[in-house]
């Protein structure tokens, strides 16, 4: 990113910038709170999702749950699931209440990163779920 040629922008334009989507790194976050003092900072929901997914496989390791190909069936969408890997979801989120509750909220994150238009909706609808 091209960050002298933000600065060169005019304070009068950068104030107006209502919102700013950035991945998570801290580098960014402090440049667009400096540049764009108005602005919303919206983080990236693939970079989000991708560290959730990888905070829900570090809870799974933490409780000891090692079954084959768990990992990478835990990170998918229902959605894209075979019948029978669905099955084994069910049966494993069944024996594991805390996986199944963290998945669940996994879920919602992402179901709200697909139905919400706005940083306000999104926030309101996680608010009305306990996630947040």
């Amino acid at each position: 990113m091209n960050w002298e040629s933000l600065k060169a922008q005019p304070e009068t334009v950068r104030e107006k910038v209502k919102e700013v989507s950035v991945d998570m790194w801290s580098g960014f976050t402090a440049v667009i709170k400096e540049l764009f003092p108005n602005a919303q900072i919206i983080y990236d929901r693939f970079y989000v999702m991708a560290i959730i997914n990888d905070e829900f496989n570090k809870l799974r390791k933490l409780m000891g749950v090692h079954e084959k190909g768990l990992p990478h069936l835990l990170c998918k969408n229902k959605e894209d699931l075979k019948d029978e890997q669905k099955q084994q979801l069910e049966v494993i989120l069944k024996e594991h209440p805390c996986l199944g509750i963290a998945w669940e909220m996994k879920k919602e994150i992402r179901q709200t990163y697909q139905s919400c238009r706005t940083f306000r909706g999104a926030e309101r609808k996680l608010e009305k779920r306990n996630i947040i």
